[in-house]
């Protein structure tokens, strides 16, 4: 299958450059190479688009503006992957649902990652989200790797009426489905704050917390019971449910679970509550990080075993790009490329493993 491609950068250089290292990737074909981005706009309807590289720091409309219009007019199928020399943009792409953010000057490896990313969003659209469990491809679901949001419910997202809300909600999220007591959600979130002070927030936030999820239209609901909040998701499903059903089934992958996995481990789109501003969530961040290695070294290490060296090496990769440390994953890169006898990429993979721990003050693993 062949998706259709444009590249988007006001610099030529660079995009003479995107466009040459798309060639190496037949099933993107590209459509359409252009300098601003008011030619995109008049083209849409013609070319509609289906993966998008945008470069963000463009006169006129920028990349950002850029990707809401396409998102907006295409109805989210596009995939976007921004591309700039300026990496203060990230927190704001992430916020567009981006499939991935590439720094200038592009290397050739990282644009493989950023390919095989965009690659496995298309793929993990409507046909192969039908095939998961409880069909929850046609349900709301909640994303807690990323954005947190809620996505699939047919309506504009309401904004947030206040950071707050949005670390209440998150808090909530993370403590399903016991809840949590009262006098904890007031220490974490209004500590210092006297105790009636502290329960009048409280109060404030989940009377807008309701607010917004009754505009969302979905069943998600928040209960209190005993001194204790709970969040009930109803028919929603939540995107950590899903990658950890993915951990389960990966423990023995086949080629009839293969797809859900994949479609699990497609769900971490960034850091967890990257966009939530909160300190008690740092230590489950790092679990998740190390979980989502781990899932793709497991994915890696089923393709090598079926002699998907290709594939193995990109889940490898993906690895590396949340845990830069992983041992199995530079080890299933240099297995790899030593059974293809590819000694270039071997030696480049050897020295870029070595520096990498060299910059960390470690000593690199030999295996």
């Amino acid at each position: 299958m062949k998706y259709r491609t444009i590249i988007v950068d006001d610099e030529p250089p660079a995009l003479a450059k995107l466009s040459y290292l798309l060639k190496d990737y037949e099933e993107f074909e590209l459509v359409g190479a252009f300098d601003n981005s008011d030619d995109v706009v008049n083209s849409i309807d013609e070319l509609k688009p289906q993966a998008a590289f945008l470069d963000i720091a463009m006169p006129g409309r920028n990349g950002m503006e850029l990707a809401s219009i396409l998102q907006s007019q295409l109805s989210d199928t596009v995939k976007i992957v921004f591309v700039t020399a300026y990496d203060q943009y990230a927190v704001s792409a992430f916020d567009l649902s981006a499939t991935d953010y590439l720094l200038k000057p592009v290397s050739t490896n990282r644009f493989k990652r950023s390919v095989a990313r965009l690659k496995e969003a298309l793929q993990t659209q409507p046909s192969i989200k039908a095939s998961i469990t409880g069909t929850a491809a046609e349900k709301p679901m909640v994303h807690a790797f990323g954005k947190l949001e809620i996505t699939g419910t047919g309506t504009q997202t309401p904004e947030w009426r206040t950071a707050k809300v949005r670390e209440l909600f998150a808090l909530y999220l993370q403590n399903r489905p016991n809840g949590i007591f009262r006098k904890t959600l007031l220490e974490t979130l209004w500590c210092g704050l006297s105790e009636d002070k502290a329960l009048s927030n409280l109060n404030t936030c989940n009377y807008y917390l309701r607010n917004f999820l009754r505009k969302t239209e979905t069943d998600i609901s928040l209960k209190y019971k005993s001194g204790y909040y709970s969040l009930d998701l109803g028919s929603t499903t939540c995107d950590l449910d899903l990658f950890e059903q993915a951990e389960k089934l990966s423990k023995s992958p086949a080629e009839d679970n293969i797809e859900t996995i994949l479609y699990g481990a497609s769900l971490y789109r960034g850091k967890y509550f990257e966009d939530v501003k909160c300190s008690w969530a740092n230590l489950i961040r790092d679990q998740y990080d190390i979980r989502y290695a781990i899932l793709r070294v497991t994915l890696a290490s089923y393709y090598a075993a079926h002699d998907q060296l290709t594939e193995s090496n990109t889940h490898a990769a993906m690895a590396l790009d949340v845990d830069p440390l992983c041992q199995n994953a530079w080890k299933i890169l240099l297995t790899n490329y030593k059974t293809a006898a590819d000694k270039i990429h071997y030696k480049n993979t050897l020295d870029n493993m070595q520096e990498t721990y060299k910059s960390r003050n470690l000593p690199a693993p030999i295996f």
